[in-house]
C-alpha cells in the first residue's frame, strides 16, 4: 500500500488532473456558442478586456456587487490557499530558510516559516468550514447544493486539517526550533518524483495522509466545480467580446 501512495498515486493523481483539465477546456472551447454572450458593451481593444477580466478574476467584482461578506470571505480563502500553496513551494525548496533572505538567521526563518504555514493553514480551514456552515444553514443553497458540492469542500478541509494536524504533531529539536517532517527527506523525495525516479516516500503517518489527501484532490479536480479555476477565464472571455453590430453587415455573420 506505501508503494503505491508514494510511487503509483503521484503520477496517476498529476496524470487525472492534467488530462481532465484539458478535456474539460477543450470542451468548452469548441461547443458553440450561436449568438453572443455579451450583454453590455465592452470594451473594443483586448488590453482593456485582458484588465477587466484579471480585476473579476482577483478580484471578485461581479460576487462583491451581489454579497459582500460572501465575497470576502471567498477571497480571503483563495488569498490563503494561494499562501498555502507557495508556503509549500518555497518553504520545501529552502528547507525552510526563505526568510534568510531577508537577513533573518537559520533559526529565526525555520521558526517564521512555521508560524506562517500554522497561520494560513488555520486561517484557510476557518474559511472552509464559515464556507460549509453557510451551505448549511441556508435553506434556498441546501436545496441547490449537490453532494459533489460537499464533497469538494469536504476534500479541501480534509487535506488543509491534515496539514494543521503534521504541523501540530510537530515536536522541537535540540536547539528549540519547530522540527516537523524531515524537510531533507521531503525534498529529496519530490525531486525524485519529478525526475521519474521515486524514492521513498517520509513514513510519518500524518505526513501519508496529508500526501493522499492532496493527491485525491487532484484527481477530482477536473471533475468538480473546483474547475472554475479555467472555466472562469473561458467564461469571462465569451461575455467580455465586443458586442455585435446590427444590422449585420451583408454577407457577414456574428
Amino acid at each position: 500500500m506505501r508503494f503505491f501512495l508514494g510511487n503509483v498515486l503521484p503520477y496517476l493523481a498529476w496524470a487525472v488532473f492534467l488530462l481532465g483539465l484539458a478535456w474539460r477546456t477543450v470542451t468548452w472551447l469548441t461547443r458553440p456558442v450561436p449568438m453572443s454572450l455579451t450583454l453590455l458593451p465592452g470594451p473594443a481593444d483586448s488590453s482593456r478586456r485582458a484588465a477587466l477580466m484579471a480585476l473579476e478574476l482577483l478580484g471578485f467584482r461581479s460576487l462583491w456587487r451581489g454579497d459582500r461578506v460572501l465575497a470576502l470571505t471567498a477571497w480571503l480563502m483563495h488569498l490563503s490557499l494561494a499562501v498555502v500553496l507557495a508556503g509549500h513551494v518555497v518553504g520545501i525548496a529552502t528547507l525552510g530558510g526563505q526568510f534568510c533572505w531577508f537577513g533573518a538567521d537559520a533559526a529565526t526563518s525555520a521558526a517564521l516559516s512555521h508560524w506562517l504555514g500554522m497561520t494560513s493553514g488555520l486561517l484557510l480551514a476557518g474559511l472552509l468550514a464559515l464556507l460549509g456552515l453557510r451551505r448549511l444553514s441556508i435553506a434556498e443553497l441546501r436545496r441547490l447544493s449537490a453532494p459533489s458540492d460537499y464533497l469538494a469542500l469536504g476534500l479541501l478541509l480534509a487535506a488543509a486539517g491534515s496539514g494543521i494536524a503534521l504541523r501540530a504533531a510537530c515536536g522541537t529539536d535540540e536547539l528549540g526550533n519547530p522540527s516537523c517532517t524531515d524537510l531533507v527527506q521531503v525534498r529529496a523525495y519530490l525531486a525524485s518524483l519529478l525526475v521519474l525516479r521515486p524514492g521513498e516516500m517520509p513514513g510519518q503517518p500524518f505526513f501519508v495522509l496529508h500526501f493522499t489527501l492532496v493527491n485525491l484532490l487532484l484527481m477530482y479536480f477536473p471533475f468538480s466545480k473546483l474547475v472554475h479555476l479555467t472555466g472562469g477565464v473561458v467564461s469571462r472571455v465569451l461575455t467580455l467580446r465586443p458586442c455585435p453590430v446590427y444590422p449585420t453587415p451583408a454577407g457577414r455573420s456574428t
